[in-house]
């Protein structure tokens, strides 16, 4: 556990993760459906960058594996979501808004950490059923595929990226899972911390997007 989470009394220490973690998406749902909705949505790069932040509080240990699995999430992330918007050939034919702030050629950086972000969530999750290696990569990819489901119609409305298509092409699910997979499969090797945040920041994205793809507002 870090410095920062070592700090904090014991058991004081995974209530406060979790409660920050509870607490922001809370307020990120509620802010979105309120007529402050602008500056809400103005806060995402705070929100994702948090939610790092927490995850890494209570990241045990820093070594090589942990930033190989950071660097190839980012990198894979980023490169995919790269070629899909300048190429169309993965994904489909899709723009990014300004929402997810900073980009480069069209490309969100945060959009690598989300990247990384799920990867991390979903293969913690994944972990604990103790599969071998086959079925947690194909069963994570899955999940991370099934969690893109929950995100897209949200992200749509709230300007994140806007697709040139009419609706959401199959395409797209069907290169999440494909990119996914690999990063899965590193995630076997790479990605075996316990990390007690990784699983409520899963719970909290899924909630926090299907509450708001569920609900009209």
């Amino acid at each position: 556990m870090s410095p920062f989470a070592q700090s904090l009394p014991f058991p004081f220490q995974a209530r406060f993760g979790i409660a920050v973690l509870l607490i922001f998406h809370a307020v990120g749902v509620a802010g979105l459906m309120s007529p402050w909705a602008e500056y809400i949505r103005a806060l995402t790069p705070m929100h994702l960058l948090l939610c790092l932040f927490v995850l890494m509080a209570f990241q045990a240990k820093y070594g090589a594996e942990f930033f190989a699995f950071f660097l190839l999430c980012f990198t894979v992330g980023f490169t995919a979501e790269w070629i899909g918007v300048h190429t169309g050939y993965l994904f489909g034919d899709y723009a990014y808004g300004q929402v997810l702030g900073t980009k480069i050629d069209g490309i969100p950086l945060l959009i690598g950490v989300n990247w990384y972000l799920l990867s991390y969530v979903t293969s913690a999750f994944v972990r604990r059923f103790k599969w071998s290696v086959w079925p947690s990569a194909i069963v994570g990819a899955a999940l991370m595929t099934g969690i893109d489901y929950l995100i897209e119609p949200v992200a749509i409305r709230e300007g994140f990226w806007h697709w040139n298509s009419i609706g959401i092409p199959w395409t797209n699910y069907a290169c999440w899972f494909l990119v996914s997979l690999p990063l899965q499969f590193a995630a076997f090797r790479w990605n075996r911390e316990n990390n007690p945040m990784a699983l409520w920041l899963l719970l909290s994205q899924i909630a926090f997007f299907g509450i708001l793809g569920f609900v009209q507002y």
